[in-house]
């Protein structure tokens, strides 16, 4: 699959680091060049500079002929907006936005937008763990 990632922050570098590793053709777009500097040991992953909201980054990003975009930036009104311009201007099958509000998310899917929310995972891993059993243990006993 043809994947374009942007945004290659901590998030995205290891993204693009794992789909590339799986042999994914990749291409990562963020606007900040030193942040490349994450994938610079990742040749076959291209890099493009720019912002993801404009429409001709990520046309020279190869968003008319991807399989797939996930939008990972700090910035959830951001991810929303190049989630949406992927579906709706470059009509790209399978898109996925990080936000970081847990009640973003669903209003997403709402809009047929797939969503991953890592504060919600990190809730939920949390709170099961938590109910596992191991919180009432004495120290030591765990």
């Amino acid at each position: 699959m043809f994947i374009i990632v942007v945004g290659c922050g901590r998030l995205g570098s290891s993204l693009a680091r794992s789909l590339s590793g799986a042999g994914h053709r990749v291409t990562v777009v963020d606007w900040n060049p030193q942040r490349f500097e994450r994938i610079a040991d990742l040749p076959e992953v291209t890099q493009v500079l720019g912002t993801g909201i404009d429409a001709d980054v990520m046309r020279e990003a190869g968003a008319e002929e991807c399989d797939a975009l996930v939008a990972v930036t700090d910035h959830d009104n951001s991810n929303i907006m190049i989630a949406q311009t992927a579906e709706q201007i470059f009509k790209v099958r399978h898109v996925v936005a990080r936000v970081n509000d847990p009640r973003t998310g669903p209003l997403l899917e709402r809009f047929g937008i797939r969503a991953v929310c890592p504060t919600q995972l990190a809730a939920d891993a949390l709170f099961e763990t938590l109910q596992s059993g191991w919180a009432d243990a004495q120290p030591g006993q765990r």
